[in-house]
């Protein structure tokens, strides 16, 4: 009894022991997992957690403004950089600014406007749209020269601006192609010198289709400031507006009021103003300033400008000189019974003369006056001498029947560039198929076809019944290459 008493007393030591060990045990881990700070293993395939700075999750970019959209409360930009666009939307902590700092709303963003952009990558929501404080607008831009082969796109007075592919250009607020520029347009350009990154074409052009024309072959037609010769089936793109049209040759012609609608084709029949008796009318000079002492010449004849002179229907070379003024030469047309030519000079230092009153011989339209500003250093007459004049001062002339005026504006006579024929060379035209092919408004063929290539910048305009007229600019370099155009498919009216 005494031995069993013995092995008991040991058994029940052993399990105190047993327990308190274990009992130790269990505290230590308890507090081990409250005193020490044990990282948790990432799943198998995941990566650890970082920390996202709030900042990388803004985009800046330069862009042109294209639209707002009221209803979907958005706007659409073009990123200036890559020539992509994208739309963003607007919230309640959208800040809009003006090129000085100041608070602004969207909706006096035009469209072509140079934007500084800030958008959140994650909501893709607008939160600041600035305009560029370094951005420049030119308006009524007139009497420009682009090359995108080259890049270049001139001013009149010379400044040279890059424009590329990216470069945005809008017709009616919609993105169209830097082809679709024509000479004639008015444009509005923006940009940052001297990166050119938005044109807008603020005014649009028709189409004329001079019928009859047969009976002046080898004559000249002015309209819009444009002298160009008569040729079978004339097609001339022509700005908006209303116009007095003069038809001529060698004595015969007359004036056809002809009303331009934007995108459209205008047709005139000019058969009638031919004649059997030879016409001819008078010329009556009126020259500023009072105290120069004129030398004018007509073809190269010296005329007495103090009294009218009589020309018979159709274009003459003017030719006017004085000393310490600069030399004018302009083409003048002559087409009614009486026209008046009134020219101011402009002394060769660059200065004008002293403004005089009015012409007391002015007739019954308006007259124009085109400042000495407007007019060309040089250019060259298509498709006649090749000479390049000088001109400068200011001329206009009209008549009782309209007015008729000589300036330098994209036209045959008075154009900013040069242009010749490369022997040899060829432009194809190879799409649109079967459409009428106007080189310069004259009729070249059907699609594909082609013709004597022309160094310079030119007009092609495509024409199909029930389809669109489309006009392009193009500009040729003088290489004996042929050059091959294929242009996307005219639209359905």
């Amino acid at each position: 009894m005494q031995h069993e008493r013995v092995f008991i007393i040991k058994d029940l030591r052993r399990y105190i022991v047993t327990v308190l060990i274990m009992a130790a045990a269990f505290c230590c881990l308890s507090c081990g997992s409250k005193t020490a700070a044990v990282p948790s293993q990432p799943e198998a395939g995941t990566e650890p957690e970082e920390k996202v700075d709030l900042k990388e999750l803004e985009a800046e970019d330069r862009a042109v403004f294209l639209t707002y959209d009221v209803r979907h409360n958005d706007v659409k930009l073009m990123s200036v950089d890559n020539g992509r666009t994208y739309s963003v939307s607007i919230n309640e902590l959208t800040t809009f600014e003006d090129n000085y700092g100041k608070v602004s709303v969207p909706e006096l963003f035009e469209p072509g406007m140079i934007v500084d952009v800030s958008v959140s990558v994650h909501s893709r929501s607008l939160n600041s749209l600035k305009q560029a404080p370094d951005a420049f607008l030119k308006r009524d831009v007139e009497n420009f020269d682009i090359n995108m082969n080259r890049g270049i796109f001139r001013l009149e007075d010379g400044t040279n601006l890059h424009v590329t592919e990216n470069t945005l250009v809008l017709k009616d607020d919609r993105v169209v192609e830097a082809s679709d520029i024509s000479r004639n347009d008015v444009l509005e350009i923006r940009g940052v010198e001297p990166e050119l990154y938005s044109v807008r074409i603020m005014s649009g052009y028709g189409h004329l289709r001079i019928k009859g024309s047969q009976y002046f072959t080898g004559g000249w037609v002015q309209i819009a400031g444009m002298f160009k010769p008569v040729m079978d089936d004339m097609l001339l793109d022509v700005p908006e507006g209303e116009y007095d049209m003069t038809v001529t040759y060698k004595g015969q012609g007359g004036v056809k009021h002809v009303v331009i609608t934007r995108g459209k084709e205008t047709s005139v029949d000019v058969s009638d103003l031919k004649g059997d008796l030879i016409k001819t009318g008078e010329i009556v000079f009126s020259i500023r300033p009072p105290e120069a002492v004129p030398v004018v010449k007509i073809d190269g004849k010296v005329a007495d400008h103090l009294e009218p002179v009589t020309l018979e229907y159709g274009v003459y070379q003017l030719e006017i000189s004085a000393e310490g003024y600069a030399p004018i030469k302009e083409r003048i047309s002559v087409g009614t019974e009486v026209s008046n030519i009134d020219i101011e000079l402009t002394k060769e230092d660059g200065s004008s003369s002293d403004t005089v009153s009015e012409n007391k011989t002015k007739k019954k339209d308006t007259e124009n006056t085109i400042s000495a500003n407007n007019l060309p250093t040089t250019f060259t007459d298509n498709g006649n001498d090749g000479k390049t004049d000088s001109s400068s001062g200011s001329t206009s002339s009209s008549s009782s029947s309209g007015t008729t005026t000589s300036s330098s504006g994209s036209t045959t006579a008075g154009t900013p560039y040069e242009s010749s024929i490369i022997q040899g060379s060829r432009i194809y035209i190879d799409e649109p198929q079967t459409a009428e092919v106007y080189f310069d408004g004259i009729y070249k063929g059907i699609v594909p076809c082609s013709f004597v290539k022309e160094s310079g910048t030119h007009v092609i305009t495509l024409r199909k019944d029930g389809y669109e007229t489309r006009t392009f600019t193009v500009t040729l370099d003088n290489s004996k290459e042929n050059e091959t155009y294929s242009f996307s498919a005219l639209q359905e009216k």
